[in-house]
């Protein structure tokens, strides 16, 4: 309790304030000592309240000074003095000193009582001040417990600690996303505080424990707030008051603090559901895939919660981390862990949490889609399950939309992505198929050193065919084929064999060609005209057509095996 309530409950209610009047108001008494030596600021402690009766003083005054300095840095609470039992004097530059820190001076020669019995009387007010804050703490506690068991959830906590304490209560997660807030702060006049209050935390490092904040981006009166941070296994979030008797003490504080307890039990209590019902979820599409799941009818009867139905078109998308990613740190990266227990311990839960974070920032991303889908995970890759009936299911354009998403979550997020895709099914015994599609036109990315892509799986795979041959080979008829192209040098040769591809990549079409160049119909045509005479060859005939299309297969693999040679 403070120092001044303290004096107003016991005998020392009669005591005269020498000096430092101005901190009995704001220093707290934690406990009570009485001085039997020279050198007992030495075994003070924080909150102390110092009983003597100046013995140890009398005859070297002057070392009062000394005395009164170290209580302070201790953060001791007050020295309280019986001068005229060894008619002790206070020298002035002592009581100017104690005035200059705010630090109190009692005079307790006018009470009658000893030492021992003030003594006795001041850790008996304390014990019963701590013993009614412990049953206001127990109280409190037992109502938000009872609120959290009821299922009254976040927002009734918050509802009910804002009315015991007559201010606006805002609960942030660890991200600084609202997760529940009073009324008061959705009016419009206080509809930013939340937004401002959020972007003022994520720039400070908060302590472990409550901590006052003044928000000057904050216009209203709402620019100061008591802040205490919610820890359950992990960082959970914060829950902020905003409170006009600022900063708070006592049984408000005591009441924010317990409600801050609760709210991380019931966080605790959804992480573990969200976890158990994501595992069920994972171990499910994992039978599926394998091939664990017998019948369709036990498919649909487990999966309907996830969207399974019979006859609805589905396809499977799986997500994966590029390999120069993991190695530098990323969620699938770390394999092994060495060393002490505690300190794999520690890297497992890094992992789990970085990989955790992944997870949501993928499902972020897809949600943007406009389509809907189920979300799971498989070893170190992610699986989506991708339903039609919503969004473009275009090859084309559902492959433009994925690696814009890949390219901003690497923008974004500095994460590195690439996707496989299998093909549509039906039925949902054949979703395994479809995953196991999806895994090799990943694998086939990966296996030409590409990063950020997406790749549709193809059951006729010349890439695979071609890597089969030897490197001589691919290089000679390459260059065979496009020998009165290559080795120019110019930008009209360039131009003229990215048109080539381009117009055998469009199935001949010159409208959507040109419209893959960026360039007029009429360029193509010209460009096109070159390329025949140049090849002395007509471009649609059957034979010179497949040809170059075989040609520009083998230019893929040949940059990709001189990329590995580089590297």
């Amino acid at each position: 309790m403070l120092l001044n309530e303290l004096i107003g409950s016991t005998i020392m209610n009669k005591a005269h304030i020498l000096a430092g009047a101005e901190g009995a108001a704001t220093r707290e008494v934690l406990s009570v000592n009485i001085m039997d030596a020279p050198d007992i600021v030495v075994f003070l402690k924080h909150g102390d309240l110092l009983l003597t009766n100046g013995y140890v003083l009398k005859d070297s005054p002057e070392g009062l000074i000394d005395v009164i300095r170290g209580m302070h840095a201790k953060g001791c609470a007050a020295l309280a003095i019986k001068t005229q039992r060894f008619s002790l004097r206070i020298p002035p530059a002592a009581l100017e000193e104690a005035d200059r820190l705010g630090f109190p001076i009692l005079e307790l020669s006018m009470i009658e009582s000893t030492l021992g019995d003030i003594f006795r009387e001041s850790i008996g007010v304390l014990l019963d001040n701590k013993n009614k804050e412990l049953r206001y703490a127990l109280t409190i506690h037992k109502q938000f417990a009872d609120m959290m068991m009821r299922g009254d959830g976040l927002s009734g906590i918050v509802d009910t600690l804002a009315s015991i304490l007559s201010c606006p209560v805002l609960l942030l997660d660890a991200k600084y996303e609202q997760l529940a807030m009073t009324d008061e702060l959705r009016l419009p006049a206080h509809v930013s505080v939340p937004g401002q209050a959020a972007q003022a935390l994520s720039g400070d490092t908060l302590p472990d424990s409550a901590v006052s904040l003044c928000i000057p981006s904050i216009a209203s009166s709402y620019r100061q707030a008591e802040c205490y941070p919610i820890f359950t296994y992990r960082h959970e979030g914060y829950l902020l008051a905003f409170a006009s008797n600022y900063p708070l003490q006592g049984p408000e504080l005591l009441a924010l603090e317990q409600a801050a307890h609760v709210i991380g039990l019931e966080l605790t209590k959804r992480h573990a559901v969200k976890e158990r019902s994501r595992r069920y979820k994972n171990d499910f599409f994992s039978d599926l895939i394998e091939g664990f799941v017998g019948t369709e009818q036990e498919a649909m009867y487990r999966g309907a919660k996830y969207g399974l139905r019979p006859d609805r078109r589905a396809m499977l998308v799986v997500a994966r981390e590029d390999a120069d990613a993991e190695e530098s740190g990323g969620a699938a990266g770390h394999k092994k862990s060495t060393g002490p227990s505690s300190r794999g311990d520690a890297v497992a839960e890094r992992v789990s949490a970085e990989r955790d974070r992944h997870y949501h920032i993928l499902k972020r991303e897809f949600a943007r889609l406009d389509a809907e889908f189920v979300m799971f995970a498989k070893n170190d890759m992610f699986g989506l399950l991708l339903f039609e009936g919503r969004g473009d299911w275009n090859e084309k354009a559902l492959v433009q939309r994925l690696e814009r998403m890949a390219d901003e979550i690497w923008q974004g997020e500095k994460l590195s992505y690439s996707l496989g895709i299998g093909s549509p099914f039906a039925a949902a015994l054949d979703l395994g198929l479809s995953y196991k599609e999806a895994v090799r036109a990943l694998q086939g990315g990966i296996a030409m050193n590409r990063r950020r892509f997406v790749s549709v799986y193809r059951s006729l795979d010349f890439g695979r065919l071609l890597r089969m041959l030897p490197h001589e080979e691919l290089e000679r008829f390459y260059n065979e084929a496009f020998k009165e192209l290559l080795g120019k040098g110019d930008q009209e040769q360039t131009d003229i064999l990215r048109t080539l591809r381009a117009y055998y990549e469009n199935h001949c079409n010159l409208i959507d060609t040109a419209k893959s160049l960026f360039v007029h119909r009429n360029t193509v045509v010209y460009r096109l005209d070159k390329a025949e005479k140049l090849l002395g060859r007509k471009l649609k005939d059957a034979q010179s057509a497949f040809g170059y299309r075989i040609a520009f297969a083998m230019e893929d693999v040949l940059k990709s095996e001189a990329f590995v040679r580089r590297s």
